[in-house]
């Protein structure tokens, strides 16, 4: 080496990235996408709490565990209405509709109770027993709620359309008890004329208003 040169040594830079916590930036990225994927799934199904509780026992399942007596999902209630109400011709008197809330049938009052009644009629009778074994066998409550349209109801017995649809949905839960439904399964309820289906403003609207309707509820 020629006298009066220095040798330069160059520092090599540390390589960026790599380190040894990067895989917890994945780790991390991976569990978001698996949770907005599950909480998705989630949104978008239907909660029914048979398969819940059936997921549930599978889990805490044991050798010598007692055989629970079966139980009937909101969906095969769903189908079983259904298909009652198609063998009944009461298309246009019944309207069956599955929401997170449970399977609920809309019946027009007009073929279960006469004006300013709470007395059943036939027709409504003929069709409420043949829904009794499907009854029995729900898992959670069954609510029975009375609707009204919105003209004034005045009379002795029922002083508004409170009266008249509770005394309505008392009704049918009286009925379904007699013919050999547990009691403990219902809840009556009267909304009288708050809560429409469609505007009160014609004779069709106030007609689709009047109705009784029986839930069976996702849970509770």
């Amino acid at each position: 080496m020629p006298v009066g040169k220095r040798k330069v040594i160059s520092k090599k830079k540390p390589e960026e990235g790599g380190g040894a916590d990067d895989w917890l930036t994945t780790y991390g990225d991976m569990m978001t996408l698996l949770m907005t994927f599950f909480v998705l799934l989630f949104s978008m199904s239907t909660i029914d709490p048979v398969k819940l509780q059936q997921f549930g026992d599978s889990l805490g399942q044991h050798q010598g565990s007692k055989i629970k007596e079966k139980k009937v999902s909101l969906t095969q209630i769903n189908k079983e209405v259904i298909k009652l109400v198609k063998e009944q011709n009461m298309e246009s008197q019944v309207e069956v509709t599955m929401t997170s809330r449970g399977v609920t049938l809309g019946i027009a009052s007009d073929i279960a109770f006469q004006t300013g009644s709470a007395i059943l009629a036939e027709p409504i009778k003929d069709f409420l027993i043949k829904v009794v074994p499907t009854m029995r066998k729900a898992t959670y409550a069954i609510a029975v709620e009375g609707h009204t349209d919105n003209v004034p109801m005045r009379s002795a017995q029922y002083p508004s359309n409170w009266e008249l649809s509770a005394a309505r949905s008392s009704s049918v839960i009286r009925y379904l008890d007699s013919e050999g439904v547990s009691p403990d399964k219902f809840r009556a309820i009267g909304f009288g004329d708050t809560r429409p289906k469609v505007k009160n403003d014609t004779q069709a609207g106030r007609s689709k208003n009047r109705r009784v309707e029986i839930t069976f509820l996702t849970i509770g």
